[in-house]
């Protein structure tokens, strides 16, 4: 079998491309032979033989070309019947000269590459033989008629040597260009089966995509996006310009100049639906393309309805649970009380006061938890405000059990009353779970690439794995007096101000972060 060639029409261009080669040859050693007969006749030893090789050898390539087209033969067949051409009518010239040629061997050396390039292993190895023949053979049996020809065999020896290298060569390039191809065919077979798994995954999903380019033509839309913009599924809109297909959209993005993340809502006017879309910014080479996610309003806001349908019976299962087990301690108490004594009587209602207490707690925490309002950012100096709240929130600690490390002039944006609820949160925590061994806690403050993070650290048990993933969800709690309802609250007023509260593992302590951008002072 050939080469790895890519097409048919590859395969009728090359065989042209060949044989218009041949006949330039042809021709010009043609030009050269009458140009050179007036007075270079002894280059010639055998004039005859040489002009007539000539002629037949342009005759048939001439033959060659012009039959090309029609004839129905593989492509292989047609260049191993070329070379095979080649190489006899090269072999007579040579013969005809009495000894080896530069140019008989360039043309020689062409036809080798040539022939491992395109034709299998075993045929380009008979060919290569034979061309060494041609060049070694015939001025040797040359030599043994006319003894003055010895002198000509260490160039035609040499001419030998060359082309085994040529063959060699050329085989390496063969196989190497072969790997390539086999490289290129698997990858490209990749990349098909890539696009249509994309193309099924953009079929069955209920989200629109539409895709155009800088001149705003489209080049690309799934089933959904026919049915959201209304437009007939048999209608082709690949490669048409958006201003024919949905006018209205197109006067919408082009009132103004859209920008990456860009959200609205858009009404269509053929189906009376409303649409959310969210732009998307493609960088590809060469061009910039827009994609517009479309969802079905409606459908958004059933499903954000949904959602907060759920959240709002999980919260509640979580309160009634809460408040489920101090309920039966107040129970339980209500009902000894009747047979208790005086001294018995006291130790029961102080465990229904308290029990009372934490209920109420519940119930406060969740209150204020509903209770939020959007914050109101202002400019803090982060000095002045942990200083502030370490003096006066935190009175009835000694001053030696909370060591501060900031660094001078710390400035952010953040709601001032949510910074230090929060702030009083994390420090309480990290003071009650202290170990007994370490005598203070540690806040951190400290900025890094335009950001603020503030670490709260305490040196007590590390938390198990197994509740990392849980310590900020509403009313987990490991404690028996906890409502579980104080990281959760405290990660909520962060996520308020674009911030973030996280727990950090460290090898000699428990970290909580608040991570935050950094005003610098300028824009202060």
């Amino acid at each position: 079998m050939m080469r790895a060639i890519p097409d048919s029409l590859s395969l009728y261009r090359l065989g042209l491309w060949y044989g218009m080669y041949r006949i330039i040859i042809a021709s010009g050693l043609l030009v050269i032979f009458f140009l050179n007969v007036p007075h270079d006749l002894l280059n010639y030893k055998y004039q005859n033989i040489y002009i007539f090789t000539l002629i037949i050898y342009t005759i048939i390539n001439l033959f060659q070309l012009l039959l090309l087209p029609q004839s129905d033969a593989p492509l292989s067949k047609k260049i191993k019947f070329f070379s095979i051409v080649d190489v006899c009518c090269f072999s007579m010239l040579t013969f005809a000269q009495g000894t080896s040629n530069l140019h008989i061997s360039l043309l020689f050396a062409i036809t080798i590459f040539i022939t491992n390039l395109l034709l299998p292993h075993k045929t380009a190895l008979t060919l290569t033989l034979c061309s060494i023949i041609a060049v070694v053979y015939i001025p040797f049996i040359d030599s043994w008629i006319y003894v003055n020809h010895l002198n000509n065999i260490g160039s035609t020896l040499f001419l030998a040597f060359l082309f085994i290298a040529i063959y060699i060569t050329a085989q390496f390039t063969a196989n190497r260009f072969e790997r390539l191809s086999k490289v290129n065919n698997s990858q490209s077979i990749a990349i098909l089966q890539l696009q249509d798994l994309n193309q099924y995954i953009l079929e069955q999903v209920d989200m629109g995509y539409l895709v155009i380019n800088q001149n705003q033509h489209i080049i690309l839309a799934n089933p959904a996006a026919y049915e959201l913009l209304g437009i007939p599924h048999t209608q082709k809109i690949v490669d048409l310009p958006l201003q024919d297909i949905q006018k209205d959209l197109y006067r919408h993005i082009n009132a103004q100049p859209i920008t990456q993340g860009e959200r609205f809502i858009f009404e269509v006017k053929q189906s009376s639906n409303q649409i959310h879309i969210r732009i998307q910014m493609l960088k590809v080479p060469e061009q910039l393309l827009t994609l517009f996610i479309m969802q079905d309003a409606q459908r958004l806001n059933n499903h954000v309805q949904q959602l907060k349908l759920a959240a709002l019976g999980q919260l509640s299962a979580s309160i009634a649970h809460e408040i489920r087990n101090p309920l039966a301690s107040i129970v339980q108490a209500n009902d000894l009380l009747i047979e208790a004594n005086s001294d018995e009587k006291i130790m029961l209602q102080k465990m229904i006061a308290k029990q009372s207490q934490r209920i109420n707690h519940i119930i406060e925490s969740t209150l204020e938890m509903a209770r939020h309002k959007a914050p109101t950012a202002m400019f803090i100096t982060l000095n002045t405000l942990i200083n502030d709240c370490l003096e006066n929130d935190f009175s009835d600690i000694p001053s030696d059990q909370i060591h501060l490390s900031i660094t001078e002039n710390i400035f952010i944006k953040f709601d001032e009353t949510h910074l230090r609820q929060v702030l009083i949160n994390l420090i309480r925590n990290a003071l009650r779970h202290n170990s007994a061994y370490n005598t203070h806690i540690e806040v951190k403050i400290y900025t890094k690439n335009l950001r603020v993070f503030i670490d709260i650290l305490n040196f007590g048990m590390d938390i198990p794995t197994q509740h990392v993933k849980n310590l900020f969800s509403p009313f987990f709690t490991t404690e028996i007096d906890g409502t579980g309802l104080g990281l959760y609250l405290s990660r909520s007023l962060c996520d308020a101000n674009q911030a973030t509260l996280n727990y950090i593992k460290l090898d000699h302590a428990t970290c909580f972060r608040i991570e935050c951008p950094q005003v610098l002072l300028e824009a202060n």
